[in-house]
């Protein structure tokens, strides 16, 4: 049962990293050589299953730059843009990899009846609630992630297309905060780790919320341009007429 567990877990965790690249993928352009695109979704493999700890600057740091290498060395766009995936996805990865872990931990101690924190005697039965706990939490990670891309695509393409540099720069300003704020939560986390549960769900909720806002202004900003176009197209056919009746008056005379 253990091993038919590690399997499925291999599996889920295989597809939320294909999630996770395509989601990056449809937000910036992935560099087009079959060769980089492989060797990419390599390192997005190691980089999208980072295990997050309660004050563990290592990873928390080592993630923030492979995820900046990465993004740099694997997709195209201004650095602007590169700027505002790392603050839009940077947040919400460390923040769900941690809730993972330390939500499943917990909830291992609570029905194994130990307490928290303890080295634990491995048997039978509590290596198979391990295993089965961690499935779990895998899957759960997989299908945020799934309803993210399926509730954000359209919002991420529309942004992708239509935002203009100095957008970018207002919008980074937006998505600095959720990412700060988790970091800085996860770190200098006291001992009661569920206090960063609601920290690093608001995070998540705002780093997202941001690219609804990015997308909103996007859409306005295109209306604007069709409008005033449309005002020009209208201006151009009235002087037009105007003319045309002047020619035709002047005929008569």
């Amino acid at each position: 049962m253990i091993r038919f567990l590690d399997v499925v877990s291999f599996l889920l965790e295989l597809s939320y990293v294909f999630i996770f690249f395509w989601i990056l993928h449809t937000f910036l352009t992935l560099r087009k050589h079959w060769l980089i695109r492989i060797l990419a979704f390599t390192v997005c493999n190691y980089l999208a299953s980072v295990i997050i700890y309660p004050n563990d600057l290592a990873n928390l740091l080592g993630a923030l730059a492979g995820f900046v290498v990465y993004i740099v060395i694997f997709h195209c766009g201004s650095w602007i843009e590169k700027l505002s995936a790392v603050l839009v996805f940077y947040p919400a990865l460390i923040a769900v990899n941690y809730l993972m872990m330390d939500i499943g931990k917990e909830i291992f101690y609570t029905s194994a009846g130990l307490p928290g924190g303890v080295s634990v005697e491995w048997n039978e039965e509590l290596l198979l609630a391990s295993t089965g706990i961690h499935t779990v939490s895998l899957l759960l990670r997989l299908l945020f992630w799934l309803g993210t891309f399926l509730g954000l695509k359209k919002y991420l393409l529309a942004v992708k297309s239509g935002l203009m540099a100095k957008m970018w720069l207002m919008i980074d300003v937006f998505m600095a905060a959720p990412c700060i704020a988790v970091f800085t939560i996860i770190l200098f986390l006291p001992e009661e780790s569920a206090i960063a549960y609601p920290i690093c769900g608001a995070s998540i909720f705002s780093s997202f919320g941001c690219i609804y806002l990015a997308a909103y202004i996007c859409n306005a900003v295109q209306t604007a341009y069709r409008v005033q176009e449309l005002e020009m197209r209208q201006n151009y056919l009235n002087e037009k007429v105007q003319e045309e009746e002047r020619v035709r008056a002047s005929a008569m005379i």
